[in-house]
Formats: structure tokens, C-alpha cells, sequence
């Protein structure tokens, strides 16, 4: 029989905790002015949106996805990239001197629909190249940060206690992004279970719930006997209701189209990865699932070297994955306030990597650098460039690598703002940053 010890070390180990929790201009439901409740949303740009976030893990070389191809910008590029640059003969003209490669397959039709947003350029000041510590960086979104994340705090401060299912990550573990003081996101890798958060595990083995329901029911009985028993059972009962709440609901679906990896895709040899997310993602929207937001992952982008061989593959995964879902969108009809709507008018994809990669090539591949490549679709999202520019390939920094030109907080700032409909993002964010117009 398992201690009340164990159950707390069980579900908050690994995790900044809930003692840690200190305010801070971040976070919460705070207004930014001093007190009071933050003033209310304005409506959303669409009825019932709903937020879907690629963390394309590893250090996205988008200077390999969208190339420079006049200018200044492509002799730097060129110049740097004699053996990787890609052939103009692979690349889509996007406009503006910027192509699109051609393996991110169906990003060339959506572009060519409107449907997609390219921000390039987006970092912040003092990047950290390390993988792990830049996407924290990314993950915590604040101008203080407390061990929080930007969509954690959103959600404390947008969430009922009531609506579990409102945030939910398809990977085991809980990335900084999705982690509040008050809860978590909750983790869905399959639609037939849920697999406990490894961030709030101490071993590897997963307890069940008749482990978390009984140190819930002890907490209840016996408040402030342990520290933090009461903060460990709120999250375990978030977890468990979650998980009966999910099982209910959730109903068994084939996609209208192939996704890479299916009978009938196109393309064959197409990692599955990130397909097999968002297939359970679509299918969650379809059985009337309560998320959201949803975060979902392509590892594999940390191309030192091979990158030849490597980078195609991972552009037909990223684009054939997410162009498959977009399609697939189209045949799930969703019920918004009584009414009707298509999930493909609700849906936004927004996606984006922890940093780029340098200007330069190394021997076979390309090492860590700053700014990234942000990019949004969805019915809509009003296509082009924004940002304030791709950076000057001709003036990198004294270690090689981008000046960033758009404050990653933008990024966020419209997402908060434009799309979720909520008002104070300076509240979650710990001050004001100008949005950007592709909503």
C-alpha cells in the first residue's frame, strides 16, 4: 500500500511544485493595473476557437524551409550554404524574395489559398542555445519568471475548476508552456487512455487511479498534515477528472483523408510522428472534446550533420502532417453555442521551434542559433508575411547567427488577444506587446 509520502512525491516531483508558486508580473488573472479583475475578453475573431501549437523540437533550420532568393539576403545565403542551400528548383516563390522548399509538403497550396502566416524572425534578447533551457526560455513567455508558463497562466486565470479538458497536450510529459500555479494541462496520447504527466512522476512507473484517488480522499480528511498534500491532491483530482470526463466522451472516428503513414498516403517513408497526434487531436475535436488549446511535437530537428538526407524527410512530416489535418478538418462538423460550424472554421495551427539554426553551414549540417520562423494557418488567418522582416543574412551577430526582429511575446500577444479573446494579455505576459495582423 502506497504512503501519503509517496503520493506527493508521485505527482509533483519534477515539477516547479506548488510550494514554489510566488507571484509575479507574469502571471495569473492580473490586470496589470494594481488590482480588480482584468476588464472583459473582447469576442473571439471566430465562434468556439481553437488553438493548435507545434513545437517542432530540435532547432527548426528554417533558412531551409523558406530560403531567401533575390537580394542581398540570398547572396549571404548562398555564400554561406554552398553545400546545403536549396535549389531554386525545389523551392516555391512565396513572394517578396523569400521561396518555400518544396518537401514541406502542401504548405505551396495553403500559401497559395491565403491560408498561411510566415513571421520570420522571431526571438528574443539574451537566447539561450541549449535545447532544454530555450525552450523553457520560449515556454515561460514572462518578463519575471516564476516557473510558469505563459499558456499555464492563461489558463489559471481562463479555466473553471470544472473544465479539465480545456488544455491538452498529446505527449506523456508537461512542458513548461502548459504548466500553471494553479494546474496543468492534461496529457492524452491515446484515445484509449491517458498516460500520467512524466513531469509529475518520481519513478517511471505510472500510478493508477485508485493511488491518486486515495491520497485525494486522505487530503480531504487530514488538511495541512503534509506539506503541499492539498496542492498534490488538486492535481491528481484534476488528472482523474480529466480522465473519467474523457472516457466518456470520447468516440471511435476514421479520417476522412490519408495522413502520412496510411494507405493511400502519397508519399511513402513519412515518419508518423506528428500524423499520429494530430489524427487523435482531430478526432478529440470531432467526439466534442472540450479542448481548447492543444500542443502537440515533431522531435528531430537538431541537424548537426546529415542534413541533406535528414532535413527533407522532416519537411514532407511537418507539412504532409499538418496540410493532412487541415484537409481532414474539413469533414468534422462542430455544435458552437447551439450552431453548427466546421472545425475547419475554428482551428487555427500555429507553429514554431525552441531556435534556428546559424547562417553557416558546419560540416554537413548547421549548429544552434537564434531567431526562428513562426508560422499560422487556418480559415483564418489573412496569408502574407508579417513580423517586422526576415533578418539581414549580411549583419549576424559576432557568433554567426540572427539579429532577431519580432519580439516572440507578439507571437503571444495575438494568440492571447486576437484569437482566445482574452483582453489582458500584459496580465499573463508581465507587460504590452504590440500584436501582429494576420488575424
Amino acid at each position: 500500500m502506497s504512503s501519503r509520502r509517496q503520493f506527493i512525491q508521485t505527482t509533483l516531483a519534477g515539477s516547479a511544485a506548488f510550494a514554489g508558486f510566488t507571484a509575479c508580473s507574469g502571471g495569473g488573472s492580473s490586470s496589470g493595473t494594481g488590482g480588480g479583475p482584468p476588464p472583459p475578453p473582447p469576442p473571439p475573431v471566430i465562434p468556439g476557437p481553437i488553438l493548435v501549437l507545434v513545437q517542432i523540437q530540435g532547432g527548426n533550420d528554417w533558412l531551409s524551409m523558406t530560403p531567401p532568393t533575390s537580394g542581398a539576403n540570398a547572396g549571404a545565403y548562398a555564400a554561406n550554404r554552398p553545400a546545403l542551400a536549396i535549389p531554386a528548383s525545389n523551392l516555391t516563390d512565396l513572394g517578396g524574395g523569400i521561396g518555400l522548399n518544396k518537401d514541406c509538403t502542401g504548405f505551396d497550396l495553403l500559401h497559395a489559398a491565403g491560408r498561411i502566416a510566415w513571421i520570420p524572425g522571431v526571438g528574443m534578447q539574451n537566447p539561450n542555445l541549449s535545447h532544454f533551457t530555450a525552450t523553457d526560455f520560449w515556454g515561460q513567455g514572462a518578463t519575471v519568471p516564476d516557473g510558469t508558463g505563459w499558456l499555464g497562466r492563461w489558463g489559471d486565470a481562463a479555466f473553471a475548476p470544472t473544465e479539465v479538458l480545456r488544455g491538452i497536450t498529446t505527449t506523456s510529459d508537461i512542458i513548461l508552456m502548459n504548466h500553471g500555479r494553479k494546474r496543468d494541462f492534461v496529457a492524452v496520447t491515446s484515445s484509449g487512455d491517458f498516460n500520467f504527466p512524466t513531469l509529475l512522476r518520481s519513478t517511471a512507473q505510472i500510478p493508477d487511479s485508485n493511488f491518486l484517488k486515495s491520497g485525494y480522499l486522505y487530503s480531504l480528511t487530514n488538511p495541512g498534515t503534509v506539506i503541499d498534500v492539498s496542492a498534490a491532491a488538486s492535481e491528481g483530482k484534476l488528472f482523474y477528472d480529466a480522465a473519467s470526463q474523457f472516457s466518456g466522451l470520447i468516440t471511435t472516428r476514421t479520417p476522412s483523408v490519408p495522413y502520412p503513414g496510411d494507405t493511400g498516403y502519397a508519399i511513402a517513408n513519412v515518419s508518423t510522428q506528428l500524423a499520429s497526434q494530430l489524427k487523435l487531436v482531430a478526432q478529440m475535436i470531432a467526439s466534442g472534446i472540450p479542448g481548447q488549446v492543444y500542443t502537440v511535437r515533431l522531435g528531430g530537428f537538431d541537424t548537426h550533420s546529415n542534413q541533406l538526407n535528414d532535413y527533407p524527410r522532416l519537411m514532407r512530416a511537418l507539412g504532409g502532417s499538418i496540410k493532412a489535418f487541415y484537409d481532414d478538418l474539413g469533414s468534422i462538423t462542430t455544435t458552437v453555442n447551439s450552431q453548427s460550424v466546421k472545425a475547419q472554421d475554428r482551428v487555427m495551427v500555429v507553429g514554431w521551434s525552441e531556435f534556428g539554426r546559424r547562417i553557416k553551414e558546419n560540416n554537413g549540417g548547421t549548429d544552434h542559433g537564434t531567431a526562428i520562423l513562426a508560422f499560422a494557418l487556418g480559415n483564418m488567418v489573412k496569408g502574407g508575411f508579417y513580423g517586422q522582416g526576415y533578418p539581414d543574412l549580411t549583419k549576424p551577430d559576432a557568433n554567426g547567427n540572427m539579429i532577431f526582429t519580432t519580439d516572440f511575446r507578439s507571437v503571444y500577444a495575438t494568440l492571447l488577444e486576437k484569437f482566445l479573446g482574452y483582453s489582458d494579455s500584459k496580465g499573463i505576459l508581465g507587460a504590452t506587446y504590440p500584436t501582429l495582423g494576420f488575424l
